[in-house]
């Protein structure tokens, strides 16, 4: 008793940290798993299962309490709350023992659809009226806990080689036909591997595996990541043009491209370089310069929302407008590194059409000399099972 009440405990430090002091979900957890240190596997597994899940469903929870939306409410009450929807039995703890499952069954009687499905409402209302009757769909798929997803790192491996070795430390992993992706189906010390060390796979999800290919790359060309983050989508296509070629991995933030510097010297990759963008000028110098331009813009992340269930709650609608300009601006300024009979794909991890289709096709109102010629759009719930992705690739016409 006294182990699972120190557990709860944390669980519920975590939990405050992450919905009272808005620090991120995954930085909280980590330091959290890295202090309780005679946990075993299974409890951190719970651990991480629960801390997410009870974010994911934060509002429906305060609202079977009887919270209203400005209430800070207890958080051993959404504990508890959480436990009795899951057929869960509470300790015998002096704070759960206002709660009833009659008591939250008959709040949840009187929910909204935003209520129940856990969203805030000004988000269900956009999206309801930018996805109209998919939106439902779309909010319970993003409502399923993601899945782990690794690329092989084809230059060093291939998948069924990597699964035989991650089997070998009882990561067993499934593979997804006509890919390189591994699912991952039981877990183990994934970073603390053999395979890992020797940069045979990254993390990332099977939907955002599918933006590099967009590019359509061969050896040989130069390819630049305008906004590569910590670059996994740069190390994707480094693996596609075989290591043969130029990759330029452009970012704001000097601490990303140093992230993404390891990664690329821990999967052999030796054609990028990163580039710091310090103003317009940097990206102006490189005019008519790259056979392939990745804009994979920053964005509201809805389409990822499984996975960062705390953006729900952090999220508000002038972000999204202040994207929506952003976006716009990258696509105009950026779009100009594009050589003429060269290929630019945009890119987000949204499901909204306002900072997707319509984004591209404002762009392409604007630069007739770009032409789309394939579109991804994946949407959970609807037509995949992985993230939410968009993906529009248009040429340049020479």
């Amino acid at each position: 008793m006294h182990a699972e009440r120190q557990s709860v405990e944390a669980q519920i430090f975590a939990l405050e940290q992450i919905m009272f002091t808005e620090q991120y979900a995954d930085k909280v957890i980590e330091r959290v798993l890295g202090e309780q240190t005679y946990w075993d596997l299974t409890n951190r597994q719970t651990f991480v299962t629960d801390t997410y899940n009870i974010i994911r469903w934060w509002r429906k929870l305060t609202v079977a309490l009887g919270y209203e939306d400005n209430d800070s409410p207890s958080m051993w009450h959404i504990w508890g709350a959480y436990q009795l929807l899951n057929a869960k039995t509470l300790p015998d703890w002096s704070e759960l023992t206002a709660l009833s499952i009659e008591l939250l069954n008959d709040n949840l009687d009187k929910a909204t659809s935003a209520q129940l499905n856990s969203y805030p409402d000004w988000l269900w209302q956009r999206a309801s009226n930018e996805l109209g009757e998919q939106w439902l769909n779309v909010a319970q798929g993003l409502n399923n806990p993601a899945k782990t997803y690794l690329r092989t790192n084809t230059l060093k491996t291939n998948a069924s080689a990597l699964q035989v070795e991650l089997a070998r430390e009882n990561i067993e992993c499934q593979l997804l036909p006509d890919t390189d992706t591994l699912e991952v189906t039981k877990y183990g010390h994934l970073f603390k591997s053999k395979a890992f060390s020797q940069g045979w796979f990254e993390m990332q999800d099977a939907g955002s595996q599918q933006i590099a290919p967009l590019l359509n790359v061969k050896p040989g060309l130069r390819v630049v990541d305008a906004c590569a983050g910590a670059g996994g989508k740069s190390l994707h296509i480094a693996a596609l043009m075989q290591n043969k070629g130029y990759v330029l991995s452009m970012d704001i933030h000097q601490h990303k491209l140093d992230i993404l510097k390891k990664r690329a010297k821990r999967a052999g990759v030796h054609m990028l370089e990163t580039r710091l963008i310090k103003n317009s000028k940097t990206v102006k110098r490189l005019k008519d310069k790259f056979d392939r331009v990745l804009l994979d813009v920053p964005c509201s992340g809805t389409g990822v929302l499984r996975r960062n269930p705390d953006a729900k709650w952090q999220l508000a609608n002038n972000n999204i407008e202040n994207l929506i300009t952003l976006q716009g601006e990258i696509l105009q300024r950026y779009s100009q590194m594009c050589k003429p009979g060269g290929r630019l794909v945009y890119a987000t991890c949204s499901i909204l059409p306002s900072e997707n289709q319509q984004q591209v096709h404002a762009f392409l109102e604007n630069n007739p000399q770009f032409k789309l010629v394939e579109e991804l759009s994946l949407l959970p719930g609807v037509n995949t099972h992985f993230d939410g992705f968009y993906g529009a690739a248009l040429e340049r016409q020479v």
